[in-house]
């Protein structure tokens, strides 16, 4: 089995931004970036994610709250916000990270990440995950 530590590496060597895994067994990878590989990945597993351990690039408040909404069991990033652990302990999901960051910045780091920003006006993940998903399909 390998530490937390060795699954960034692995998610790094990849070039992968998200990897979700259940009882050691890989079900969802993407290389896609920002928070449009774990939205879909609850979307068409939903089942599999309660449960399971995300290896996330980067993990915000936003990718903490569609991680509550799948009630996952782990996360392992690289690099967090507080905002995200507030989330992340709140439902009681264990967490190595890293790094950890006041906030997630936009790109060009002129201010907080969006998603970040929105996901700072919901305590509920459903409430959230319903919001990213009108976003997210226009409706």
């Amino acid at each position: 089995m390998k530490d937390w530590r060795e699954k960034i590496n692995a998610l790094q060597e990849a070039e992968l931004s998200l990897q979700v895994e259940k009882d050691g067994v890989v079900f969802f990878t993407s290389t896609e970036p920002m928070l449009k590989p774990l939205f879909t990945c609850l979307q068409q597993h939903p089942v599999e994610m309660a449960g399971s351990v995300v290896i996330d690039k980067i993990v915000g408040r936003a990718a903490a709250m569609l991680c509550a909404q799948g009630r996952v069991a782990k996360i392992i990033t690289p690099l967090i916000s507080r905002s995200a652990i507030e989330i992340l302990e709140q439902f009681q999901i264990a967490y190595h990270a890293l790094r950890i960051l006041p906030q997630i910045m936009n790109r060009d780091q002129s201010g907080p990440c969006p998603m970040e920003k929105l996901a700072m006006q919901f305590e509920n993940p459903q409430e959230f995950v319903d919001e990213l998903a009108r976003r997210m399909t226009g409706k």
